[in-house]
Formats: C-alpha cells, structure tokens, sequence
C-alpha cells in the first residue's frame, strides 16, 4: 500500500512567521489566494481616517480590485470592521471600479460568518482560512476560500431595489444585448425564461431557480456566469477547449466567460447551446419532453 503522509498544521507566530511576512507572500504571488491571476497594486496603503491597507490587488481582465486584510490568529471584530472601511475607502476613491473586501484569517470564526451574513448584500466579502502545514520535512501554506458573499445570489436574490430593464439599456447596453441572447437560447429549450434586473448583474432563472447571471463590463462587454447542474465540469472544460472557448470556472460548480462580447456569443453559440443542453437540470428537459 502506498504511504500517505499526514499534514500537521502549525501556528504561523510560533514558527517564527507574522502579518509581514504572509503580506510579503501573497505580494509576490497573489495567485496564491486561489482567486485568480491578480496582480499586486500596492501594499501598506494609507486610508483616509488612519491605517493602512495591508493589500490592494487587481483583477487584469476587468480592472476590479480587491481590498485584502490579513491576521494572524482567529478573525476578530476589529479586523472586519477594518476591512469593510478600508473596501469602502477605495470604493469611493475609485467608484466605476468593481471592489471585493477580502479577509486572510488562521481561523474564520462563526461571528465573522454571522456578520457577513447580514452585510452580505451590501458589501462583497470573501473569507480565506490561510494555515501553514507542515508534510514531513517540508513545510507550506495552504490558503481555502471558506466564504463568499458573491454566491448568495444563486438561491435566494436580495430585492431589485428599482432597477430595471432601463438601467442597463442606459448605462450597459452590450451587456444587456448578451443577457437577452443568452434568455433567448435557454428559450429554445425551457420555454419562459423570468429575467431579474439589479445595479450590478441580471440573472435568468430556468424552472424558477437562478442558473446563469451577465455581469457589467465596460466597453459593451459582459461576464457571463452559468451555474454547473449535471455530469463532471471536466467535460464542459474539455468541450469548450475543443470548441476553442475561453472559460473559466469557479468552485467546481460555475463555467464563466469574462469579458465577452455579444458578437464573441454569436460566434460560438454551438458551444453555448451545448451548455444549455447539458447544464441544466435534467428533471426540467424531462419535464418539457
């Protein structure tokens, strides 16, 4: 039988590590994050009201920035707080930008869920649990996402708060074109397709549950999100590849195409009919058949 080596966690102020250092880390390889190919903007930013920053990355394909605070040890009040005032500080410093607050603990404690819970529709927040293991003689960090607001939407939408149809057609009319061709060809298949509008994204439900969601993007452009239901998301990767798609995927559960345009949509809706066929719920195709 093969020998498995068991992992130990370790404290990483006990073994001779602190904030600056794991600071240092994630500058040099956002990446490490697990929350895609980021780049490091800055690092000990000074707020407004006091403080600094201890990250500030960016996302390349849509100029979004994530606002990253880190501690040692179990999340505490203090932290949260810092990091919901300093993603509010850069929100305001850059409002046409999208900003994500993220918060690195050793440990996300229940009331730092219970808070994101009641903050969530409001302000964008993922928890990361960052550990330091040790295999062995060799010794790594390892760096989970345990929570992210951003996935709330999919079972339970907060209220439209007024927007509507002509809030896109005003500000984001490319991204409104790809949310109704993508309604369009879930049409084809599951008959009405309801459509909810927000400030942010519009999402088409499919058997009254969300499935696929069009984000804004700038220049006419959109992210387009579909929520994974059947089979093993490997095969949707290999189809797409194959089909030469670009996509990319989120907690194995989610096929996204960022920053597309309607006529990019158009040019490969073989590819995305073969998503609609294969990704929805199965009981809804046979409940049409």
């Amino acid at each position: 039988m093969e020998k498995i080596g068991i992992t130990h966690v370790l404290k990483i102020s006990e073994s001779g590590y602190n904030e600056f250092w794991l600071r240092d880390m994630i500058h040099h390889d956002p990446s490490i994050l697990g929350l895609g190919d980021l780049q490091a903007v800055m690092k000990e930013m000074s707020q407004p009201q006091g403080g600094r920053l201890d990250l500030l990355l960016r996302d390349p394909s849509d100029d979004s920035f994530y606002e990253v605070e880190i501690q040692l040890g179990a999340t505490d009040e203090s932290h949260i707080v810092r990091t919901i005032e300093y993603w509010d500080n850069n929100k305001k410093l850059w409002p046409k930008r999208s900003h994500t607050a993220v918060l690195v603990a050793e440990e996300i404690t229940s009331r730092f869920f219970n808070v994101v819970h009641l903050l969530s529709m409001a302000v964008p927040i993922i928890g990361i649990q960052v550990n330091l293991v040790k295999v062995g003689e060799t010794t790594a960090l390892h760096f989970t996402k345990v929570l992210d607001s951003y996935e709330e939407p999919e079972d339970e939408e907060p209220s439209q708060q007024g927007y509507d149809e002509k809030h896109w057609v005003d500000n984001y009319p490319g991204a409104l074109e790809c949310a109704r061709w993508y309604r369009g060809i879930l049409t084809e298949s599951y008959g009405d397709i309801p459509i909810k509008y927000f400030e942010a994204y519009i999402s088409l439900a499919v058997g009254e549950v969300a499935r696929v969601w069009i984000y804004k993007r700038k220049n006419d452009r959109a992210l387009v999100e579909v929520k994974y239901a059947e089979g093993d998301i490997a095969q949707a990767i290999d189809y797409l590849t194959s089909e030469g798609v670009t996509q990319g995927t989120r907690d194995n559960k989610f096929l996204s195409f960022n920053n597309v345009t309607l006529q990019q949509l158009k040019d490969k809706q073989t590819a995305h009919r073969w998503i609609v066929q294969k990704l929805a719920p199965r009981y809804l195709k046979d409940a049409k058949a």
